[in-house]
């Protein structure tokens, strides 16, 4: 082995380089070390500043070769080694930028190194150089490097989406660029169901055979898509064994999820379309960079669902309008002869028809809103309900009804109204109503929607029950046409339940 006999100093067994006391300033708060290696020799001389540009603690370097070895990070290694033989056997300078093995509990770190093949008088050949810790540098470039390669695919998507008809073909292609330009094997796009109790796996890759396009996933703060929901903004999870937000869903926990990021894809109203998720089975570190990226392509699903709805809505609109004029007058015919029958006072049942006929229009305004395909039940709550305000009580999910039934809510919702306002809550001037609804998933698959109004205040006299108008046409609508059950409770105040299955 031979040894380096250049001039240094010693301390354990590491060999440093000696330089006057303003060059190794310079050099210190240069970032820069100097080092030199006796070509084929063990020994390597080094100034001791390059143990911090290394991040080694002071002394952990031994002076020998295999010691720098040792710190290469395994897969540039080879590059290294082959820079550093090139430059021994042709003379020109040598120039490398490369990891340092992995540090416990560290990022990447990155250094620079150049330099050339000197001879001594002697004849001794030495490879001399500097080293710098280019880490921040090489982290830039390389978020510049995928800031770009993520435009160019946003951009190539959007250019796909926005001349795709076919909605489903955009999912597939999201999910699949998210993948690719991301490098993860799981990607995901999770819509909301009509009832808005959970999420329906819409598109999708790397799941388990069978999942897309049946796979649920809940919305609650315990799942990943349910907590991103919750907080409007993109989440990133590093570690999922150390999460401590959620505990994930067991589609993540079944698939070996340890790293992801999940965004929410807006939906035309206040009500979100779904959640966009992508995910890797070891730790991964995303960035800020990566999730503006996945955010880019879920806004850019967000407008070809729009774009999408607007196509179906045209046809449905004028499809359902023509079908909705007819029974619209049979419905106002029907309200109109119940409303002014031959005992009815004139002026009262003018007010009566009114106001139907005002629920009738609120109703029809929101259906028409969604373009006769659902309705949001909150709007509905909103519009027959609204000149009550804090006065009704309202706890449910935002959950979407079929056009027709959205419709006869609307109409069943003003009657509740008015029946309270002449003999319950609402006609006093403190109490107020509790308005509760949900979906009831079936064990067929199928859904009921299920409606219960609660008013504290009861004044019917018992020989009025039942036999209004009003009454009437709630149990028209919810029993005859919709095949649905209304139960009826007095025992404190007054509360009225109905089921309806929802057609498929």
């Amino acid at each position: 082995m031979n040894m380096c006999t250049g001039s240094g100093y010693q301390t354990k067994s590491a060999t440093y380089l000696t330089a006057p006391t303003a060059l190794e300033e310079g050099l210190r708060h240069g970032g820069a070390g100097v080092w030199r290696w006796r070509i084929d020799g063990e020994q390597l001389e080094w100034t001791s500043n390059l143990e911090s540009i290394h991040r080694l603690p002071h002394g952990s370097f031994d002076g020998t070769l295999t010691s720098f070895q040792l710190d290469l990070h395994p897969d540039d290694a080879s590059y290294v080694w082959k820079q550093i033989e090139t430059s021994i056997t042709t003379g020109l300078p040598y120039w490398a930028v490369y990891r340092t093995a992995p540090r416990q509990n560290q990022g990447e770190i990155w250094i620079e190194t150049s330099g050339g093949v000197t001879t001594e008088p002697d004849g001794s050949r030495y490879l001399t150089g500097v080293c710098i810790d280019v880490t921040e540098r090489v982290r830039n470039e390389h978020r510049l490097e995928r800031k770009l390669v993520q435009q160019n695919a946003v951009s190539r998507f959007g250019s796909f989406a926005l001349n795709e008809q076919d909605f489903q073909k955009v999912l597939d292609e999201a999910v699949r660029v998210a993948g690719e330009v991301l490098q993860v094997p799981l990607t995901k796009i999770l819509e909301f169901s009509d009832s808005a109790e959970h999420l329906v796996l819409r598109a999708g890759l790397g799941w388990a055979e069978g999942l897309v396009g049946k796979g649920e996933v809940g919305i609650e703060r315990a799942s990943q898509a349910g907590y991103t929901l919750m907080s409007h903004e993109p989440v990133i999870v590093t570690d999922m064994a150390k999460e401590m937000r959620f505990t994930g869903p067991q589609l993540l926990h079944d698939h070996d999820v340890q790293s992801g990021m999940s965004v929410v894809i807006p939906g035309p109203t206040t009500r979100a379309f779904g959640v966009f998720g992508i995910h890797a089975r070891e730790v991964r570190g995303f960035d800020e960079t990566d999730a503006g990226f996945l955010q880019s392509l879920a806004n850019i699903v967000a407008g070809a669902a729009r774009q999408a709805a607007a196509t179906e809505h045209q046809v449905l609109l004028v499809r359902e309008m023509t079908h909705r004029a007819g029974n619209l007058m049979q419905l106002i015919n029907s309200i109109a002869g119940q409303t002014f029958n031959a005992d009815c006072d004139v002026v009262q049942a003018r007010k009566a028809f009114s106001d139907r006929l005002g629920a009738l229009a609120r109703a029809n305004l929101v259906i028409s809103r969604g373009g006769w395909t659902t309705a949001r039940f909150t709007d509905l709550i909103e519009e027959a309900l609204n000149p009550f305000g804090n006065r009704v009580v309202n706890v449910g999910r935002d959950v979407l009804l079929p056009p027709e039934l959205g419709f006869d809510m609307g109409l069943v919702l003003h009657e509740l109204a008015t029946n309270s306002v002449k003999y319950g809550a609402l006609g006093t001037d403190a109490e107020s109503v509790n308005v509760t609804w949900f979906y009831d998933r079936q064990p067929d698959g199928s859904s009921i929607f299920k409606f219960i109004w609660y008013d504290p205040v009861s004044n019917y006299e018992q020989s009025e029950k039942g036999t209004g108008f009003g009454s009437k046409l709630i149990g028209a609508l919810v029993e005859n046409k919709w095949n649905g059950a209304v139960v009826i409770e007095e025992n404190a105040g007054f509360k009225m339940t109905f089921e309806i299955p929802i057609p498929d």
